[in-house]
């Protein structure tokens, strides 16, 4: 069951009273199962639910998500995946090296392949699904009564090119249909229920939606991941149609929500970005200072001004002109010292020449003390005016100033000790403005031709991702909506140009392209194919604007996968009824394998299911005449093609931490199982034949 497989990570803050232990109880349980409560109370139903419990409470009634089917989507969250991931080298750049990776598959089942490997690894999953516009065909659960197989056998139900049939389980949902809103909730339901599982403690999630699902969106958010771990909606403001009869909507939305908001504030989280033009104003001052003289702020002023004015009016620059005075911390403007909205504490602050209080602002003092006021202005981060008649400013400085003065006076700040990713930061408002034909225009250079209707800008993508996940340069991203693979170019290129090592994980539905479209014309015939070779282009494009001063990882690529059916065979003990049935089962079993099972399928297989990531360095050992793949320097070792009594004492002399192995490589010995077994267990090594 998915739900069986989540563990407690939310850590619950310390109370200061002893700890009530049914209070405990139900914060875990509500770190755990955020769903099962509704207002604040707990859900019996939606809790049996979330467990693969039938429940229905007559007589109850409370505010709610409903919808028809949404015990179906609970349904078919918790069905099984027998599928895997093949490996699809000829799809694939530099696969043995890649650290991303790219799947074709119906993006549920992959999901619910990828749960173990992947549980809380994740750092931000973006995604950018169907936005149930009336037009949009989309995978969704409407035969709840149908058995395990069949639904199992619609999802690989593929056409010769490997496609999903549009009359199996890919279809249009019209807002004619009667479940028009249903059924798209239905198709979220489980794959942000996944989604919620896959992200890491101080992970976080965005989705874009626009005016057609949003309100549906943000209810179903909450009840998946909470509604106190909102983070924020955004505006994605996209230009204005003219064709508009009333008013001219241009813009979507994109609803982020944290996996805890415990964690964040627990790690004391703040997200920041870089003002454009800061860092060369900072490299430009840092030139006067050296010019002019250290403590000489009043000629490193004057000449920074002269500088500003040189600058063209397009410089980045220019926009952060009003840094325009110099102090010890650099340049800096002035900012209003009242609070925010009114009511501010009001106490006196002295003139520092008149020693008469200074006038308070009509909405208070933005320090909620005497003392923290007294701190700023020890740290030179207030300014007076020439007397008290006015109320003083607040400095705000390009470069971060210490929270502290050193108690030694001897002890100097020495800005160049000041890393670049420190200058200039702030914070991005809610509301973002990029034109969507800038993006389309950029595709269709890049692939020569326009392919897709709306892809999402990728420099967009690329300042969210740097944006939410801090400074963790080397996180995993996924977009289990790939697309246009917009998400893959945010990362491939953000990691290029400013360093890092993110990783991206992508899934695309194998989704035809339609016979009429211009992707068909020019050779595509799925979706996925389309965003593989966006893929490459990236790549060959980063590589060509590599040089000495800006290298980039010389085996940059992707990993190509695809969801198929397992290569192991499937017990099937509720098909058994009568002897002959049990008897032709174990008939079948003599080896656990299919016959067209491949090794390296199988080998990626078993990474999956003992816990692995699709990126895991495998190394290919020869051993004797058999051989063995590892990984985790040799801590784990598969034997997946060949094995001797030969072996036994070389793999021994590895000190693996497990061994698993498949049992047609014993070819029928049971001797030989039994030995490689004994010697394992005196050597302290875990041992599993499949």
């Amino acid at each position: 069951m998915i739900v069986s497989e989540r563990r407690m990570t939310d850590r619950i803050p310390a109370l200061a009273a002893s700890p009530n232990p049914a209070e405990a109880l139900r914060a875990q349980l509500a770190a755990l199962i955020p769903d099962a409560f509704s207002e604040g109370r707990l859900d019996p139903a939606a809790l049996k639910r979330a467990l693969g419990e039938e429940a229905f409470v007559a007589g109850e009634e409370r505010y709610a998500l409903t919808w028809a089917g949404k015990s179906g989507a609970y349904k078919v969250l918790q069905t099984p995946s027998t599928a895997t991931l093949r490996p699809e080298r000829d799809q694939s750049v530099n696969f043995d090296t890649a650290q991303h990776v790219f799947i074709e598959g119906e993006n549920l089942e992959v999901l619910k392949v990828l749960q173990k490997a992947y549980f809380g690894k994740v750092k931000l999953i973006y995604i950018d699904p169907p936005y149930n516009t009336g037009s949009d065909s989309f995978i969704y659960p409407d035969r709840f009564q149908e058995s395990k197989e069949d639904y199992l056998k619609r999802i690989n139900d593929l056409d010769d090119d490997g496609s999903l049939m549009r009359e199996g389980f890919f279809r249009r949902n019209s807002k004619e249909n009667g479940h028009y809103h249903s059924n798209w909730l239905s198709m979220m339901l489980p794959r942000l229920y996944i989604a919620r599982n896959l992200l890491r403690e101080d992970g976080a999630i965005l989705v874009s939606i626009d005016d057609h699902e949003a309100a549906n969106l943000k209810l179903l958010m909450d009840e998946v991941f909470g509604p106190e771990n909102l983070v924020a909606q955004l505006v994605w403001e996209k230009g204005r149609k003219n064709d508009a009869k009333l008013f001219s909507v241009g813009h979507e939305y994109m609803l982020l929500y944290t996996r805890s908001m415990v964690k964040l504030k627990e790690n004391k989280t703040v997200w920041r970005e870089p003002k454009p033009g800061a860092k060369a104003i900072v490299a430009r001052w840092r030139e006067l200072k050296r010019d002019c003289g250290e403590t000489d702020y009043a000629a490193q002023q004057t000449a920074l001004r002269d500088w500003y004015r040189s600058l063209p009016d397009a410089h980045p620059s220019k926009k952060l002109s009003r840094h325009k005075w110099v102090d010890q911390w650099g340049p800096w403007r002035d900012r209003d010292i009242s609070w925010p909205g009114g009511g501010g504490p009001r106490y006196d602050v002295p003139h520092p020449v008149t020693k008469k209080p200074c006038k308070v602002p009509e909405r208070g003092w933005i320090y909620s003390s005497p003392e923290e006021m007294q701190r700023q202005i020890k740290l030179g981060l207030v300014q007076f005016r020439a007397d008290h008649t006015e109320p003083p400013f607040r400095k705000a400085h390009l470069l971060p100033v210490p929270d502290e003065l050193p108690d030694d006076e001897e002890t100097e700040f020495d800005d160049e000790d000041i890393s670049d990713d420190e200058i200039g930061l702030q914070v991005i408002g809610s509301v973002l403005y990029k034109q969507s034909q800038v993006s389309v225009k950029y595709l269709r250079e890049l692939i020569g031709g326009k392919l897709f209707n709306n892809p999402k800008d990728h420099e967009v993508l690329a300042r969210l991702i740097r944006y939410c996940m801090g400074d963790d340069d080397s996180g995993l991203v996924m977009d289990f909506f790939a697309g246009s693979a917009s998400t893959v170019e945010a990362v491939l290129t953000l990691n290029a140009k400013e360093g890092g090592n993110r990783r991206v994980l992508a899934v695309q539905l194998p989704e035809p392209c339609d016979e009429k479209s211009a992707a068909f014309k020019a050779g595509y015939s799925t979706i996925a194919a389309l965003s593989r070779e966006r893929i490459r282009r990236v790549i060959e494009r980063l590589n060509a604007e590599a040089d000495l001063l800006n290298p980039i990882a010389s085996d940059l690529g992707f990993k190509s996968f695809r969801l198929t059916p397992s290569n192991f065979k499937q017990w099937r003990g509720d098909d058994i009824d009568t002897p002959e049935q049990l008897a032709e089962q174990i008939e079948l079993f003599t080896k656990s394998e299919k016959d067209d099972a491949q090794v390296e399928n199988m080998l990626y297989e078993l990474l999956l299911k003992f816990g692995q990531e699709l990126t895991t360095r495998i190394e290919t050992l020869k051993i004797e005449d058999g051989g063995v793949f590892a990984i985790h320097q040799r801590q784990m070792l598969f034997i997946l093609d060949g094995f001797s009594a030969a072996m036994n004492q070389p793999l021994m002399d590895l000190k693996p931490r497990e061994i698993i192995a498949i049992d047609s490589v014993f070819q029928d010995s049971d001797t030989l199982k039994t030995n490689l077994d004994l010697q394992c267990r005196d050597a302290g090594i875990k041992f599993t034949c499949l």
